[in-house]
């Protein structure tokens, strides 16, 4: 039955299968049952699934169907074990029918489509997540950061994606070297420490290295390698096309620039501030601030007057509600605030 099934049975076969079939009623109804397993599924893709487990459905709530129709018929004590036989031998010829589908499902699936299974974490705003991937390595996301990664690392690299900021501390194997993906950039480590800032609405994308070496691609121009060293951090202006071109046409394309930190203690750092919860900013636009107090608080920031937004501001916002944080703002900047709701109006006094 089975090498019918695969179409691989000779024309003798064949015929003695249909004599036994033509003999044996009930091998006949599983036989056209489990035929059902061939018909019109595709190749692959979730089509092909979706198509099986339809199949499945409607071959047991047959067979489901033909029993309950057995157990209306007053059986003969002499066959009373015929149907436990029968029940073995329809599993087993189903299970040799869901093998062969599977089989050739899996063989005709091209190799590129059989992938890892990906994760994603959407962190909320006012929220930090920690996560340790299946290769050791530790991540720690800021608020409002979405992280795509594989369960498992199988392939020649370790690749993640990030659109949000992340911290990261690498698991060394110099065989599978660790990539950040961003839409600005690609960071390339073997195992070190660093920070990747890439928010979709900032006006930067950023990665700063603490230890070790990194290596880094420019989405547009993925033939230039940038080298940092610790203490060192790659700035990327993520500017409009519009903006862009007219800034290029007044002048050489300025892709990105290197800068070196400041000579600080670690916890003044504050590339790294939001690790502990903390904002910190030294000279900082106003607007900058804003979006860094959104992600904390979770909170909306308007800007009633627009000039505000270029105040240049600093300071410190630790374990402080909001409302104590922007007391302690306004005696340093002239400015004034109201909460309505969840959304916090700045505007000037």
């Amino acid at each position: 039955m089975v090498k019918s099934m695969g179409k691989a049975a000779t024309e003798a076969e064949l015929a003695e299968l249909e004599l036994f079939l033509e003999k044996f009623p009930d091998y006949k109804r599983l036989h056209q049952l489990t035929d059902e397993l061939k018909s019109d599924i595709p190749a692959t893709g979730p089509v092909a699934e979706e198509e099986l487990n339809k199949n499945l459905d409607n071959i047991w709530t047959k067979i489901k169907a033909a029993d309950d129709a057995v157990d209306e018929q007053p059986e003969p004590k002499v066959i009373t074990g015929f149907r436990w036989g029968w029940a073995a031998a329809a599993a087993a010829v189903l299970l040799f029918a869901f093998a062969g589908v599977f089989y050739t499902l899996s063989k005709k699936t091209p190799p590129q489509l059989v992938s890892v299974l990906m994760q994603q974490i959407k962190v909320p705003l006012g929220t930090t997540r920690h996560l340790v991937l299946g290769d050791g390595t530790k991540v720690t996301l800021n608020a409002g950061s979405t992280f795509t990664y594989p369960d498992n690392f199988d392939k020649a690299t370790r690749d993640v994606s990030l659109a949000g900021e992340g911290f990261f501390e690498v698991t060394k194997n110099p065989k599978r070297p660790f990539l950040v993906h961003t839409n600005k950039f690609t960071v390339r480590v073997l195992g070190t420490v660093f920070n990747v800032k890439a928010y979709n609405n900032d006006k930067t994308t950023e990665t700063t290295l603490l230890q070790g070496k990194v290596q880094v691609q420019l989405t547009n121009s993925p033939e230039k390698t940038i080298i940092l060293v610790p203490n060192e951090k790659l700035i990327v202006v993520n500017q409009p096309a519009k903006a862009a071109a007219a800034n290029n046409s007044k002048q050489g394309k300025i892709e990105y620039q290197v800068a070196a930190l400041p000579d600080v203690k670690p916890e003044e750092v504050k590339e790294t501030a939001w690790l502990d919860k903390r904002i910190l900013f030294t000279n900082d636009p106003f607007e900058d601030v804003a979006k860094q107090i959104e992600r904390k608080y979770n909170v909306q920031v308007v800007f009633e007057s627009a000039d505000l937004k270029n105040e240049q501001i600093s300071g410190l916002l630790d374990k402080e509600s909001l409302q104590t944080a922007m007391q302690i703002m306004v005696q340093t900047t002239p400015f004034k605030y109201r909460f309505e709701g969840n959304v916090l109006y700045l505007s000037r006094k």
